[in-house]
């Protein structure tokens, strides 16, 4: 089960707070994308608490939309109870502009310092703190946190890991369990493998590293186009999907998994505050004879630069900061004083479509048998930088890579020597997979053997000729 509460005080959840109040346009994107679809799954958001950023945007939303509410008045009533006063139009015109312009600027300084210097900057931070909202509001927040404590996850588009990164690495091969171990005096008879106490054993030997950002937990995939004809995961075509289903049924599926619903066990780890996030995923399935092993690598890099910018904040006004403050809300007072009407006028018309376009989906969803239940991206996902932000990211991302693939080597060639099968074949590629490592430079993520996109492929890079 995915439990994001140890992870609201993590660096990378602070810096999306910020982002609410920092950014235009952040919060309304967020509030929509994850609350507004009532018929898309919602894959976890790794190494951030999205619950509480989700808090900070619809505050930060609330707060603008009261400032629009402010500076509409001051176009339109404003300029009317003056003319009715006897003031000349190009004195009511000068009152409009100083108003506006003390409005825009009064709201970023509220923004700066009554919330984001007093409540986010890095030793202010208390994520149990986050801004409660109305109570319709409030119940889809909390819905939202029992979503993201899943072991589900309903995916939409090519590649099932959805919400985890970008695949860095990973391997399969195929280990043939009729073949006895070879001995002094002739070969073992092999004994049957059973697939949870594989996936048992690799468990215990990756918790035995431990490592204190690791966690591993069993989740089931299934194509969000897929899920009709499953009412154990989608009993109401006209709600989102099932996110938790009992362990029994993740069991079940763990030995018997079908085209449509596969199974994996998933070590991840978050490091560096949230902004380094591996995840490692596992898969291992008997055909036959024999056993098919699968493990695919996934990493979140570090959130966006652009989101760091509150690191730089100082906690209390200064002359400069309070300069370019105003500075800034002379030039954005006139845009914000023209867009402030139509935005309060097109409020109700947005609430309008919404439910609108809900009514549509729920249409669509109940007569189309492949209606797209699956989630798209996660906020983490998206925020996510193409680079490395320090030196030692890269190498500890290396360092954790090697620890854990090499605990799942061993634990798989430890089990099947119990059960006396051959692994002499197994010990050569485990030297040739912990051995062909990703080169990184220049702070990217780039190596000999990286495969980036849903439907990339590694491959070893030619060599230069001599």
């Amino acid at each position: 089960m995915h439990d994001s509460s140890h992870l609201g005080s993590t660096q990378a959840t602070r810096y999306l707070c910020a982002a609410a109040y920092l950014e235009n346009g952040f919060a309304e994107r967020v509030t929509r994308g994850v609350l507004d679809d009532e018929l898309r799954a919602t894959a976890p958001s790794y190494g951030i608490d999205i619950t509480t950023v989700v808090r900070h945007c619809v505050r930060a939303r609330r707060r603008r939309l009261a400032r629009d509410v402010v500076l509409s008045l001051i176009a339109t009533v404003v300029p009317l109870l003056l003319l009715a006063l006897g003031f000349s139009l190009v004195d009511v015109a000068i009152r409009v502009a100083v108003l506006a312009w003390g409005t825009v600027f009064l709201a970023s300084c509220l923004d700066r310092y009554e919330i984001v210097a007093a409540e986010l900057l890095r030793d202010r931070f208390v994520p149990t703190a986050a801004p409660l909202a109305s109570s319709p509001m409030e119940d889809l927040l909390e819905d939202l946190a029992r979503r993201e404590r899943s072991n589900v996850t309903v995916y939409s588009g090519f590649s099932p890991f959805v919400g985890c990164g970008s695949e860095v690495a990973g391997w399969s091969l195929v280990v043939n369990t009729r073949k006895g171990k070879e001995e002094l005096y002739g070969s073992q008879q092999p004994m049957p493998v059973q697939v949870d106490e594989l996936y048992q054993c690799t468990a215990e030997r990756m918790k035995a590293l431990g490592l204190p950002g690791l966690r591993i937990e069993n989740r089931l995939f299934v194509n969000g186009r897929e899920l009709r004809g499953m009412p154990w995961l989608l009993p109401d075509p006209e709600r989102r999907p099932i996110s938790w289903v009992d362990p029994d049924a993740v069991d079940h599926f763990q030995q018997l998994p079908s085209e449509q619903v596969r199974h994996y066990q998933m070590a991840q780890l978050v490091e560096w505050d949230g902004e380094l996030v591996l995840s490692i995923f596992l898969r291992f399935c008997l055909t036959g004879g024999n056993l098919f092993c699968e493990a695919s690598y996934f990493l979140l890099a570090p959130i966006s630069e652009r989101y760091h910018a509150i690191d730089d904040f100082n906690g209390a006004p200064d002359v400069r900061t309070v300069g370019n403050l105003l500075m800034s809300s002379i030039f954005l007072a006139p845009v914000r004083l023209v867009c402030a009407p139509f935005v309060i006028l097109n409020w109700p018309l947005q609430m309008w479509a919404c439910r609108q376009q809900r009514g549509t989906n729920r249409r669509l969803a109940r007569q189309i048998p492949t209606f797209d239940h699956g989630a798209t991206t996660t906020l983490r996902q998206q925020a996510m930088s193409p680079n490395y932000r320090h030196y030692f990211q890269m190498l500890d991302k290396e360092m954790y890579l090697k620890l854990v693939e090499q605990q799942i080597f061993d634990s798989l060639i430890t089990y099947l020597d119990t059960k006396g099968i051959d692994t002499s074949d197994l010990k050569e590629r485990q030297t040739t997979v912990l051995n062909n490592g990703v080169i990184v430079s220049g702070g990217s993520v780039n190596a000999n053997n990286l495969a980036v996109g849903s439907r990339s492929h590694a491959g070893k890079a030619p060599q230069a000729s001599k």
